[in-house]
C-alpha cells in the first residue's frame, strides 16, 4: 500500500521513480547489486527473499514482480514461491 500520494497511476516503485527521478539511479544501482551481481546466493534465491520481504511489507506490486522472477529462475518454480509466501 502506498504511503505517499503520487500524481501518477504508475504501479509500485515505478511511480516513485517517476516522482523523484533523482533517487531512481541510486535505487536501481542498489537493486542491481543486491539482485543481480555476483553472490553466494543464486538470482532466484535473492528474488525469493525479495518476494518474502515485499509480502511482509504488503506491497503486492513488488511481491508479484519478485515472485515471477523467482519462479522463472528456480527449478521448483511457483510452487516454492507460494510455499515461502504463505
Amino acid at each position: 500500500m502506498p504511503h505517499i500520494t503520487l500524481p501518477t497511476e504508475e504501479p509500485g516503485i515505478i511511480g516513485l521513480f517517476g516522482y523523484r527521478p533523482e533517487t531512481a539511479a541510486p535505487m536501481n544501482a542498489l537493486a542491481e547489486v543486491l539482485l543481480r551481481a555476483a553472490s553466494t546466493l543464486t538470482r532466484g534465491e535473492r528474488e525469493l527473499i525479495a518476494t518474502y520481504v515485499s509480502s511482509l511489507n504488503e506491497c503486492r506490486f513488488c511481491a508479484s514482480s519478485h515472485a515471477a522472477f523467482a519462479a522463472a529462475q528456480l527449478p521448483e518454480g511457483m510452487d516454492l514461491v507460494e510455499r515461502v509466501r504463505t
